[in-house]
């Protein structure tokens, strides 16, 4: 089985900042996905991070908006994933406000034993210069965390590409 991935889903909400854009800006949020054997989405519920609107992600930036389902309590969230991690993980993700995917990114690592590997913290992109807090995972008792910066970021037809 492989490591679950990151991704983006789009709301149908909007954030203030882009309430009057034109074309209307809709609100996209992260969720952490895992893979079946066949190498296909697990598919989940997961509450917007900011409507709280519920979707159901079954591909890659891909989800169904459920009407009239607004903040369920039975999706997963960052207490019921915390119990699984050790206090010291606990801390770290919770001193770095870390949100769901990344909780879930960690426990997959664990869980499955996904050593080594890194979980990216954090993201910054600073005087176009991208800074990023990494978790680096050994093993089940060796973990660290380092900072890097990438010098150069340049957005080509929307995308952003980091040159190192």
């Amino acid at each position: 089985m492989k490591k679950g991935q990151r991704h983006l889903v789009e709301c149908h909400c909007v954030l203030p900042i882009y309430k009057n854009a034109k074309p209307t800006v809709y609100h996209k949020f992260v969720v952490y996905s895992n893979f079946n054997k066949n190498e296909k989405i697990i598919g989940k519920y997961v509450n917007c991070n900011n409507c709280g609107i519920t979707h159901f992600v079954h591909e890659l930036c891909r989800s169904d908006i459920k009407i009239g389902k607004e903040d369920i309590s039975s999706v997963r969230s960052i207490n019921d994933i915390a119990i699984n991690l050790e206090d010291s993980l606990k801390n770290i993700l919770k001193e770095y406000n870390c949100l769901i995917d990344v909780y879930e990114e960690v426990e997959d690592v664990f869980e499955n034993e996904f050593f080594p590997n890194s979980v990216i913290l954090k993201r910054e992109i600073i005087d176009e210069d991208y800074h990023l807090k990494i978790l680096n995972i050994q093993n089940k008792n060796k973990f660290k965390i380092t900072s890097e910066v990438f010098e150069t970021v340049l957005i080509k037809g929307g995308e952003l590409w980091v040159i190192l």
